[in-house]
Order: C-alpha cells, then structure tokens, then sequence
C-alpha cells in the first residue's frame, strides 16, 4: 500500500510507502510505487501545465517526422505497429501510448514506455507530420478531417481528468492547438500488408 500527494502541477511528489519484509533475512524492502496508474497520472498532470498530453496512440517515425496513429482499444493500434515493423518502414515508438509537446513553437511526439499487445516501447521523438484515427475497414481509405473535428476525436483519447476542471481545461486546450497546427486524418484500414503500402503511397513515401 502507498499513498502519493503532489500539487498540480507535479512539481513535487511525496510518496508514503510501507515496507515489507524479505524471508528469513528479514531485510525491510519497499516495492517500487511509481508504477501504472502513478506514472501516468502524474505525467498527466505534469504536461497538462507544461504544454503537453498523453495519447492513447501509437507512433512511429520517419524520414525524421512523426505520425501518430490514434485510437481506443480495439481500433488497431497494435495490428498496425506490428505491419508497419514487419514491411520494416520507419521505427515505430509504441504501439500503446505516445507523449506530445510543443517545444519551441513545434508539436514534437515522444515514445513512452507503456506498450499495447505488441509489446512495442521505445524512444525517440520527432516534430508531428500527421495524425491518423484508425478504423478496422473493408478497403483502405482516408479522409481528411479539419481541426474541429479532429479536436473532437483525440479528446476521448487523452488522459484528461475531467474530475478536475482546472486540470482538464489547460488539456483540452492544447490538444485543440495540436489539431489545429498538424494535419489529421481518418485512416480506414485491412489488417494485411496492403495498410502500410496505401500508406506510403499516401504520404508519398519513398522505400
């Protein structure tokens, strides 16, 4: 059991943990507690006033650039980080979670360590190029979504803890910027290797 107390804007944590102990040794030893959900409600509100989120979304770069792949469980995330390994185009971060900051003017998206059921985490980071949405289809096809509606889809996407408006709010309105400065996109795919070549070719990709 540990308890964790921290302002809002994370500055500062205080962890209070008990201690257990080990064997015969009687050793005191106190598992780690920065573990999921603490690592990611305090990154949470850590960026929320640091121009910042956490995307339920995978992400890979590219040629230097960033593409995000949002999406909620079951929309694909992890099938289309593992086509895009095995056609071996670009490094894909993860196929679970990815950070988004603005440094210096421009959105930049890091990996993190949480990974989805392709157990893909690894860093690096890159400026955004696009966002896609994913959606299981018959054929592959994208739509272009302009930054309202785009703004409308990543909300349910985020961490936001909308139990705490002044937390949430700084959130909203960040993402709302990231949409509106990064192009997004509806990207209807097949789970086959035909996703990740109709996506190089709709990127203008060279192999």
């Amino acid at each position: 059991m540990w308890i964790a107390r921290f302002a809002s804007d994370a500055g500062r944590v205080d962890l209070y943990c008990r201690f257990r102990r080990e064997g015969k040794s009687g050793r005191r030893i106190i598992d780690l507690p920065l573990v999921y959900p603490l690592d990611q409600l305090l990154l949470m509100y850590y960026f929320a006033r640091r121009k910042g989120m956490l995307a339920h979304a995978a992400g890979m770069v590219l040629k230097g650039k960033a593409y995000l792949f949002a999406g909620a469980s079951g929309a694909g995330k992890s099938t289309f980080s593992e086509l895009l390994v095995q056609a071996k185009l670009g490094k894909v971060l993860s196929d679970e979670r990815m950070i988004v900051r603005e440094i210096k003017g421009e959105m930049i998206a890091f990996g993190t360590p949480w990974a989805g059921t392709a157990l893909i985490a690894r860093s690096g980071s890159a400026p955004m190029a696009a966002v896609f949405f994913l959606k299981h289809g018959r054929e592959n096809r994208v739509v272009k979504l302009d930054p309202v509606a785009a703004s409308d889809r990543i909300l349910s996407m985020l961490s936001i803890p909308w139990y705490d408006p002044d937390t949430a709010a700084p959130i909203i309105a960040f993402a709302k910027r990231v949409m509106a400065n990064v192009p997004a996109f509806e990207f209807q795919f097949t789970p086959d290797r035909s996703a990740v070549e109709f996506f190089r070719k709709f990127m203008k990709i060279s192999s």
